[in-house]
């Protein structure tokens, strides 16, 4: 039996737990230049809201507040435009998603035909019955990205107008007349322009020789498909894509290229 003797309460300002210093404390004893917080709490006092951590030896007390833009290594990143719906604000290429419009408003690439590609695929898949909309404003692109765009356009259930806006020029007018027939529509100060497939050779003569075939089998087959979409013998397609050749609304819709012209107040 122990003597009550033996036990003896604890020193004045000491414990019987060991004493650990906090985590929070030994997680910034050691780093006198981290800055925690600089702006003082909504609120409350700023002179006790503050962290009084030295910087450089000066404590953020005695420094003078000053705020400094701090810009990007690669400039500031752009701000997309932006609607507001009730379930919060939504950029308008989501907003022109939903509503089943695509818009091409810049050459066609590979990129840009990817991206249009996955856009009409994943409209089809949401709803094969709902007509789809394809605005344009090209100047033009790569043969081989555009015929990808409307192999697509023939591929997919839905049908897919085309709306030009400002100017559908070499492979762009190409997409405008390869849209839905009678679905194929202009603004009334848009431009058309058509010419036959542009390109350039080099390397090894043999490797120019079929570059050339190539170059002249894509004019003979974009031809053709202009004489389907247009209606006209492919002897006065051929005449009119052998340069370029300049189209009004009107002029587009009198040769085949659309259907109809969008009214507007001018």
């Amino acid at each position: 039996m122990v003597g009550a003797s033996a036990i003896s309460a604890p020193a004045a300002g000491s414990s019987i737990f060991p004493r650990t210093k906090s985590p929070s404390l030994s997680l910034f004893s050691h780093r006198r230049n981290s800055v925690v917080s600089a702006l003082p709490r909504p609120y409350s006092d700023s002179s006790t809201s503050r962290l009084s951590l030295s910087v450089d030896g000066k404590g953020f007390r005695d420094a003078k507040q000053s705020y400094v833009t701090v810009e990007a290594k690669g400039g500031n990143p752009p701000i997309m435009p932006a609607v507001m719906t009730p379930g919060g604000p939504l950029d308008l290429s989501s907003v022109l998603f939903r509503n089943r419009i695509i818009f091409i408003g810049q050459p066609i690439n590979s990129q840009v035909a990817q991206r249009v590609i996955s856009q009409l695929v994943t409209l089809a898949t949401i709803d094969e019955k709902t007509d789809i909309l394809l605005y344009l404003n090209c100047p033009g692109g790569s043969t081989y990205s555009v015929l990808g765009i409307y192999d697509c356009m023939s591929w997919i259930k839905p049908k897919v107008g085309t709306v030009c806006f400002g100017v559908a020029a070499s492979q762009g007018a190409l997409l405008l007349a390869g849209g839905e027939k009678g679905m194929r529509y202009a603004m009334p100060n848009a431009r058309i322009m058509i010419h036959q497939p542009q390109g350039g050779c080099g390397g090894h003569v043999e490797d120019v020789r079929r570059q050339v075939n190539e170059a002249v089998q894509a004019r003979h087959k974009i031809d053709q498909m202009y004489a389907t979409f247009t209606g006209q013998p492919l002897e006065k397609v051929q005449q009119y894509t052998e340069r370029d050749r300049f189209l009004s609304t009107s002029e587009a819709m009198e040769f085949g290229l659309i259907d109809g012209i969008l009214e507007t107040e001018y």
